[in-house]
C-alpha cells in the first residue's frame, strides 16, 4: 500500500506556480526595482529544464519533496545567476563605450 503523499501527484501546473512564486521575491532589488528575472524568464527556464528533461511534467508530493525540489532550486539558482551575469557584462559594454566612467558603471551593476 503507497503512503498518502506518495500517491497524491503534484501536477505540471502546480510545480510551476510553485517554482515562479519561489523566485518572484528574489527578483527585486534593493531598493524596490524589479529586475527582468520575472515570470517571463521563469517561464523560459521551466521549459529549458522540461526540454532536457530535468524537471519532469509531474511528482508525487512526497518525490518531490524529500528528492528533487532541492536540485531543481539549485539549477534554477544557478541559471538566474548565469542569466543575471551576463546582462552586466552586456551592460558594462554598452556603459564603458558611451560614458567611460567604469566607477558609476560598477555602483549601477551592483544592483543588477
Amino acid at each position: 500500500m503507497m503512503d498518502y503523499y506518495g500517491s497524491v501527484i503534484k501536477s505540471e501546473q502546480e510545480i510551476d506556480n510553485e517554482l515562479i512564486q519561489r523566485y518572484k521575491d528574489r527578483c527585486h532589488y534593493s531598493i524596490g526595482i524589479v529586475c527582468p528575472v520575472g515570470d517571463k524568464i521563469m517561464k523560459i527556464i521551466i521549459s529549458d529544464l522540461r526540454k532536457q528533461e530535468i524537471l519532469m511534467k509531474e511528482y508525487s508530493v512526497s518525490g518531490w519533496m524529500v528528492f528533487h525540489a532541492k536540485t531543481i532550486y539549485e539549477t534554477i539558482e544557478e541559471r538566474i545567476n548565469h542569466y543575471k551575469t551576463k546582462q552586466r557584462l552586456k551592460f558594462t559594454y554598452c556603459f564603458y563605450q558611451l560614458f567611460n566612467d567604469i566607477d558609476v558603471c560598477k555602483m549601477i551593476c551592483d544592483y543588477i
